[in-house]
């Protein structure tokens, strides 16, 4: 696949419309992409991501949110792709999500929709159109954004991830999934028949258990053996004994039942019959008490009847003399707001004379300010006449200066095409330069490495002289301390003699040697020597005796360095000096061919620097040359329409003079303030004059409103007072109270106190009634009835009997349930175990070698074939390693088992020339690692591309990696990619780093401004 022509609108951040036409690279198919941070360089890739896969490059993007934030709801965002593959060219159309111009409304929700042009045929339905490129190229997503479109950190990822998921990534592009899908079928039918087995065997010891039975020979015998056949025939007979047996125990418990609950029911009646004419007796003595309290809560009830009437009186008597005392007060101020009124109605028809005059006051006013308006536009018309005559002169000037400028463009413009002629073929010459230079560089690094291997070796034989000195001084240290602990000891031992001797006695034997006699003691040394000395002596001996020890490890390690790296550099150690004095020549040579070399490279970039410059330069002369001309066409057109604009203005202020009537505009502008001033004194009065009168009028309304409704409550009241004193005489004669009716109205804590009592006293007589004739109806219907005592012993004796025949009804149960489930569980396993057993042996194996067994080195069968596609990954990839690192870093599978229980196999270490030993890739450096992720990415694609026989990846696009590259790993990267340009490969790099513009020929250009970015192709 290698594009041809991206078009997008409306998209990131391109408000209009940009067109990269792919093909202006022919001549030189790596090209680079630059501009500044948020431009959109990365939004080119996601164009064509999108166009391809309905996808961003890029984790962090949704394809809905494509349309530019610049750009307006009556703009169509879409991307517009052409690729080739092959030798036939197709045609991506896609548009996303989005608001968009409608065709009956200004607006409308869009939805995405695609158009996929082959040779004979459109595709349109998304999913059919995805599925047709996806077949066409021959890759899914994932893999497009692994071999193709490297993003931001994308292919770090896969350098650095482990085994489980490499696994996962080599899976969806290699399709090992059936692999996986194998084993994990297998795993699956191994653990269904392990699971059945089990419990099969399980199910037929739990069930051989449950059996519940006496002592049986034949059964014990049959289970013991597992001979299930006649487990079953014993279980089936024992079960039949047993339900039998059941069944005459439950007619047996069931009598004595029916019997105990007759006993409990008659026992119960006679005490309850005993206990109710206990009752009978309390009750009748409450009927007295409970009259009483009927007899005082109706008499409470007619002396508070009449405490109300009497209230209710003196409150109607209050209200009355209150509203008495307020109608006066009303009478008083209506008579005053009716003077009042009087007056302000005078005062207000003097001042409506005046206010009717206001209209012919008012159009004296707008006529003067028409004479006012002709004065300010005379005024308005005069500067427009000078500045006129000003714009004119000025335009005649800048026309000159225009005409001078532009004819200095021309001269610039066509001295900065001779020099951009000039600098193309020196941008040849630098490119030849750039292919030597990378030639000597290799050279010099070659040297470099011997030379510090020449300069180390050396060092080291130097630091063996040195070692050798120590090595000496150490040696007598060591002597000299042995000596003085040896010393120190043999003292300290006899000082310990002294004391011993100090004890012994004449004819009694030493502790030390048991002899009677002592002729010669030990005497004491004038040095006196303790424990704690010996030690320190001690601890003096062993510190130098480490050194002696670790000088000496040094000087054999160091001379076995010094054997090992002379073999590599094929010399012997004594001609180390000589050699390394060769090699120095050698590279001071090189070197001072590398710095000419790179002093004319650094006067030809700094030359070809200038390209860039020029070419903007370029472009500004020629937009300057078009503004210069579209000026002196601005300003002739100015110059003659200031002309035929001053005699239109001449004229018409000519007539504006014959209209005025007054001699200054000061004159009219005081009789308009005079005659306004007294038209707003007017207006002020009859507003504030009305306004009183209103008021006044609206109080008056309110008092004589509210004086009638007084006179009328009155009224009432009077009325009211009268009937309820005729009421209170009424009631006071038929009550039976004297003037002591107050006393018989009780606190209403006691009233409800009186009436639960008679509640309660009312509920418990009828709850009586009806338990005396339950009663009397239960011993009238039952037969024999004894006394209570004579119950109560014939119950005692049946309670003693049911718990014997319970017992072994229950126990009867559980043997008989137990027994049941137990042959149940038998009959049930007893077909399985011989087809159980045999697919468990023959599946349980299978699984285990192809999940990873011991003999395997715990490698699952998919992970071994990925593990092929990968070393295959690792050789493409070290061809490119190698080319970029001056073959110094190659990467391997690891062997060595990780620790843990994870996946293995498919992790990665790095193995370094320069020290001969590996390690792990997360010890390179920032540009090591990309440089390493670079060619990882490029194996993979190579790979793939050679499983895949219908796939052609003809494109490869880089985001970023290339600053933390120092000056020599940026030559051989940008080398590692010239070859894949050298192979037909349309290359594409996004990158920051300056010296990249000089060194690769082709840019697409991203400039960002405010209202949207713009790109454009420089071939």
């Amino acid at each position: 696949m290698r594009p041809l022509k991206l078009v997008m609108y409306a998209f990131g951040p391109y408000k209009d419309k940009v067109e990269i036409d792919f093909t202006q690279f022919n001549q030189s198919s790596l090209f680079l992409i630059s501009g500044p941070t948020g431009a959109g360089k990365t939004t080119i890739f996601d164009a064509i991501a999108y166009a391809l896969f309905d996808s961003a490059s890029g984790d962090d993007r949704d394809k809905n949110s494509f349309k530019s934030d610049h750009a307006t709801d009556l703009d169509l965002c879409y991307v517009e792709l052409e690729f080739e593959l092959g030798k036939k060219v197709y045609k991506v159309h896609r548009t996303p999500d989005q608001t968009g111009p409608g065709t009956r409304t200004k607006t409308r929700k869009i939805k995405s929709s695609v158009e996929f042009h082959t040779e004979n045929s459109v595709t349109t339905k998304i999913l059919e159109a995805n599925q047709e490129i996806q077949e066409l190229i021959g890759l899914t997503y994932e893999q497009f954004r692994q071999i193709v479109m490297l993003p931001q950190g994308a292919f770090k990822k896969m350098l650095e991830s482990n085994s489980r998921q490499k696994e996962e990534i080599f899976r969806n592009i290699f399709e090992t999934d059936i692999y996986g899908y194998f084993q994990e079928e297998l795993k699956k039918k191994a653990k269904t028949l392990s699971d059945q087995r089990k419990k099969y065997e399980l199910a037929l010891q739990e069930a051989f258990k449950r059996i519940d039975s006496e002592e049986n020979e034949t059964l014990d015998k049959a289970i013991a053996q597992l001979d299930v056949k006649t487990v079953l025939s014993e279980l089936d007979q024992i079960i039949k004994n047993e339900n039998e047996e059941l069944k005459q125990i439950r007619t047996h418990l069931s009598d004595f039942q029916e019997e105990k609950v007759r006993q409990v029911r008659l026992i119960e009646m006679l005490g309850k019959r005993d206990a109710l004419n206990e009752e009978k007796v309390k009750l009748d003595e409450q009927e007295k008490q409970v009259d009483q309290y009927k007899t005082q809560l109706v008499n409470h009830e007619k002396a508070e009847k009449l405490v109300q009437l009497q209230k209710n009186r003196q409150d109607a008597k209050t209200e009355k003399e209150t509203s008495e005392k307020r109608l006066s007060e009303l009478n008083e101020k209506i008579q005053q707001v009716k003077t009042e009124r009087a007056t302000v109605d005078e005062r207000y028809k003097s001042i409506s004379i005046a206010y009717k005059k206001l209209d012919d006051v008012r159009k004296e006013v707008l006529k003067l300010n028409e004479e006012l308006n002709r004065f300010e536009i005379e005024k308005d018309k005069m500067i427009q006449l000078s500045a006129l005559e000003k714009r004119k002169n000025e335009s005649q000037v800048k026309k000159e200066q225009i005409t001078e400028q532009h004819k200095q463009l021309k001269d610039k413009h066509q001295s900065v095409k001779t020099a951009l002629t000039e600098l193309s073929k020196t941008r040849e010459k630098l490119t030849a330069r750039y292919k030597v230079l990378s030639t000597k560089k290799d050279e010099q690094n070659q040297l470099n490495q011997r030379l510090n291997n020449l300069k180390e070796v050396s060092q080291w034989r130097e630091q063996g002289v040195e070692l050798k000195q120590a090595f000496q001084a150490a040696e007598q240290t060591l002597d000299k301390a042995r000596a003085e602990w040896q010393s120190a000891k043999s003292t300290y031992f006899s000082q310990l003699s002294v004391v011993l001797a100090g004890e012994l006695e004449e004819g009694k034997p030493c502790p030390v040697c048991g002899s009677t006699e002592h002729p010669t003691k030990a005497q004491a040394k004038s040095e006196d020597i303790t424990k704690e000395r010996v030690d320190t002596f001690e601890k003096k001996k062993e510190t130098a005796e480490k050194t002696f020890n670790r000088l000496v490890t040094q000087s054999e390690h160091l001379s076995h360095q010094v054997t090992e790296r002379c073999e590599e550099l094929g010399i012997s150690p004594k001609d180390i000096q000589n050699e390394k004095e060769k090699v120095e020549e050698n590279t001071e040579a090189v070197t001072e061919k590398i710095n000419i070399l790179q002093d004319e490279i650094k006067t030809e970039e700094a030359a070809v620097k200038q390209e860039e410059a020029l070419t903007k330069e370029l472009d500004t002369l020629e937009k300057k040359e078009r503004e210069a001309a579209e000026g002196l066409y601005k300003q002739v057109s100015i110059i003659e329409n200031s002309e035929v604009r001053l005699i239109e203005i001449s004229k018409e202020i000519a007539d504006l003079k014959e209209k005025q009537v007054y001699d200054s505009k000061e004159q009219v502008l005081e009789l308009v303030v005079t005659k306004e001033r007294a038209i707003k004194e007017t207006e002020r009065q009859e507003k504030t004059t009305r306004e009183e009168l209103n008021r006044l009028q609206n109080t008056l309304a309110t008092a004589e409103t509210e004086r009638n409704l007084t006179e009328k409550r009155i009224k009432e009241l009077s009325e009211t007072e009268e009937k309820l004193k005729q009421t209170f005489r009424e009631r006071m004669e038929t009550s039976g109270f004297q003037d002591d009716f107050a006393d018989a109205v009780l606190q209403e804590e006691l009233v409800e106190k009186r009436k639960k009592e008679i509640q309660t006293y009312r509920e418990a007589r009828a709850i009586h009634t009806n338990a005396v004739k339950e009663v009397a109806d239960f011993l009238e219907k039952a037969d024999s009835v004894d006394s209570k005592e004579a119950h109560e012993t014939r119950l005692t004796e049946i309670e003693a009997t049911i718990p014997e025949w319970e017992i072994k009804r229950d126990r009867y149960i559980q043997k008989t349930s137990q027994n049941q489930s137990a042959q149940e569980t038998i009959q049930k396993y007893q077909k399985q175990s011989e087809y159980i057993e045999k697919d468990y042996q023959l599946y349980g194996e299978l699984s285990r070698m192809a999940n990873g067994a011991k003999e395997t080195d715990y490698v699952s069968f998919e992970r071994y074939v990925l593990g092929i596609y990968f070393e295959e990954i690792l050789d493409a990839a070290n061809t490119r390693l190698a080319q970029m690192t001056n073959n110094r870093y190659e990467m391997h599978k690891k062997v060595e088992k990780a620790k843990g229980a994870g996946p293995q196999g498919l992790d990665i270490d790095v193995f370094d020339h320069h020290t001969g030993k590996a390690r792990g890739v997360s010890t390179l450096s920032g540009g090591e690692t990309f440089k390493a992720s670079l060619a990882l990415a490029l194996g993979l694609s190579d790979v793939i591309q050679s499983q895949n026989g219908g796939v052609s990846v003809d494109t490869l696009f880089v985001d970023e990696g290339f600053g933390t590259l120092d000056s020599d790993s940026l030559d051989n990267a940008i080398q590692t990619l010239l070859d894949l340009h050298e192979h037909g490969r349309l290359v594409g790099i996004i990158s920051h780093v300056e010296e990249l513009k000089t060194r690769i020929q082709s840019h697409i250009i991203v400039e960002k401004n405010t209202s949207g970015s713009q790109a454009y192709v420089q071939a």
